[in-house]
């Protein structure tokens, strides 16, 4: 398990998936690519857990016992979000540890692997924190962003390629029809775009590594660039 602190409240966290090896391993091996990453931040009195995947090793004491202090610190209020329908991960384990809330898009209450206590949609988040839909990827995938560290989070639209550099998921890994990549050429960039315009400084994708600088012009770059495997070079990020 990596861990790193981002901000002061805001940890990301990041294991092998149990059931995926990503294929954009980094030359060598090891490090945030083979991973999958899973954020933690307290806001307004709340825990909110991002797509978190509880560890199945040696350091799943200390990942609970790590846990249970910043919940009983924090007041015991715990939320935990879901981006992708692929993401429900170690929800259910968490929500019946701390009696948190699971919250997910309304599209994938039928499909996804834990439960959904609530829809983004009837559920008023804490203050500063943002579940903005993007389309064209998985059913009811969510970006987020969290205003008090000026932050994205991003389930699968976005990939981490090192060097402060993201790029957008290819249309493989959308909804394989011939609707679903219509609608991935007509919507996804675009819905992409309403994130980026928040100007985020900070960007976590779940897959790949973090930026954590000058991650708005990191996001311009991976829209205006090819999809993650398509040919060319990846896009060049200024830096502001």
């Amino acid at each position: 398990m990596l861990v790193q602190k981002i901000a002061e409240g805001l940890w990301r966290w990041a294991l092998p998936h149990p059931a995926w090896k990503p294929e954009f391993d980094k030359p060598g091996g090891g490090g945030w690519a083979e991973m999958v990453g899973c954020v933690y931040a307290e806001v307004a009195g709340t825990i909110v857990l991002i797509d978190p995947l509880v560890p199945g090793d040696d350091a799943r004491t200390k990942f609970w016992e790590a846990l249970d202090r910043d919940v009983a610190r924090a007041g015991g209020r715990v939320l935990i979000f879901i981006g992708s329908v692929d993401h429900g991960r170690s929800a259910n384990e968490i929500a019946d540890r701390y009696r948190g809330e699971v919250i997910g898009d309304a599209a994938i209450r039928e499909s996804v692997s834990c439960r959904l206590d609530a829809t983004f949609d009837d559920r008023k988040l804490p203050r500063g924190v943002i579940a903005l839909p993007v389309v064209g990827m998985s059913p009811g995938e969510r970006a987020f962003y969290l205003e008090p560290w000026n932050t994205a989070i991003f389930a699968d639209a976005m990939i981490g390629t090192g060097n402060g550099r993201v790029r957008v998921a290819p249309a493989s890994w959308g909804i394989k029809t011939e609707a679903g990549r219509a609608t991935y050429e007509n919507g996804f960039r675009a819905s992409l775009r309403a994130v980026a315009d928040l100007r985020p400084e900070i960007v976590l994708p779940s897959h790949g590594d973090p930026v954590l600088t000058a991650g708005a012009a990191s996001l311009d770059g991976a829209l205006s660039g090819p999809a993650w495997g398509e040919d060319g070079p990846p896009p060049s990020v200024p830096r502001e």
